[in-house]
């Protein structure tokens, strides 16, 4: 099954609030980004490049699935084995 990938503010502004940070700037200044950034995100107005979704990650020590999905990661003892995806490395 596929899962569908959107920015979830939620998850971001709780955890920023969790630690404090209750206002766009102040989640900017941790992230490293600008504070418009952060207020397109959580209004829905845009989506976060790479770099930015690694910075709030980092900032805030979210998974970035969690940040994307919206599922809280799975401990990583039930992570299930990788599929095989056709790639042969040499012995």
């Amino acid at each position: 099954m596929a899962t569908t990938l959107r920015f979830c503010a939620d998850v971001l502004t709780k955890k920023a609030e969790a630690v404090g940070d209750t206002t766009h700037y102040a989640i900017a200044q941790r992230a490293g980004v600008r504070e418009s950034t952060i207020s397109r995100l959580v209004a829905g107005r845009t989506v976060p490049t790479v770099a930015t979704l690694f910075a709030l990650a980092d900032a805030y020590g979210i998974d970035i699935d969690h940040l994307v999905t919206g599922r809280v990661p799975r401990p990583a003892d039930t992570v299930p084995a990788p599929r095989d995806c056709g790639e042969r490395v040499p012995a």
